[in-house]
């Protein structure tokens, strides 16, 4: 029984298996890179076959874990199909994480949604098999935003005289689907639906033009650290939340003085 509170134990992540959309840069590469580097075997989507390739290549080698890139927009069924024949080509039989992080970086422009064929054909029966229920359930990790959780604009957006209305819209959006998903699939299926909430990440350089308004860029360790928590035995009774990593922003510059 002491051997559970080990953190060896409690937050190993080793020999899982995990797709990764949007994995192949930003914040879907600090996870992926997290992952790989615990031993995860990681399946990274993305449309930028050259991303793909550079980080599965890169990935692989830093090891222990490997890394395969597929290329796939999943805005389109085609593109779902071809990620279930190359799941399928790989011998993946089983699915441990789910990493529902690609979408639009840009704050009029709203997220791209993880298309209903995805779900339904690949990822909800790979994620049962995977799930060993209350012990260790399998996880959906969808990247959402301290936006989803906030009132008003942030100063660092009203700096760059845009509107993120309709960016903040969806990922609003994004923390109502988590947490009905959560309802639906926690108990019945084993499967753990939680929201990663990040806050400002500089992975745009048009972000460096307004580190005045920014409190603080989010380390990748901690980022890496909050996704490895959600995917590991040591979060087995946590879904249906959000875990924010944001170093204070909400906090000390949610509005504007105007």
């Amino acid at each position: 029984m002491g051997d559970n509170l080990l953190i060896a134990n409690l937050f190993s992540i080793k020999d899982k298996t995990a797709l990764i959309t949007g994995g192949a840069t930003g914040i879907g590469k600090m996870i992926t890179k997290a992952f790989v580097k615990n031993g995860v075997k990681v399946y990274i989507t993305s449309r930028n076959k050259k991303n793909l390739e550079e980080t599965a290549e890169e990935l692989t080698k830093m090891g222990p874990g490997e890394c395969y890139g597929i290329e796939a927009n999943l805005n389109s069924k085609e593109s779902c199909e071809k990620l279930a024949a190359e799941l399928e080509k790989l011998g993946n039989e089983k699915l441990d994480i789910l990493v529902n992080n690609a979408g639009v970086v840009g704050y009029n422009a709203p997220l791209t949604d993880f298309p209903e064929e995805v779900w339904d054909d690949i990822c909800l029966p790979l994620l049962e098999r995977a799930s060993n229920k209350q012990t260790d359930p399998s996880r959906v990790i969808i990247t959402g935003s301290i936006l989803g959780i906030s009132h008003g604009e942030l100063k660092f957006l009203q700096s760059r005289e845009g509107c993120a209305l309709p960016y903040s819209s969806s990922k609003h959006a994004v923390y109502s689907v988590a947490k009905n998903l959560a309802v639906h699939l926690t108990s019945p299926r084993g499967v753990n639906v939680n929201i990663l909430a990040p806050g400002v990440v500089l992975v745009k350089d048009v972000f460096f033009k307004h580190m005045d308004a920014i409190v603080t860029d989010i380390p990748q360790e901690d980022i890496a650290g909050a996704a490895i928590y959600l995917s590991s035995r040591a979060s087995s009774w946590v879904t249906g939340t959000e875990i924010v990593v944001d170093g204070g922003t909400l906090l000390s510059f949610k509005l504007s003085n105007a």
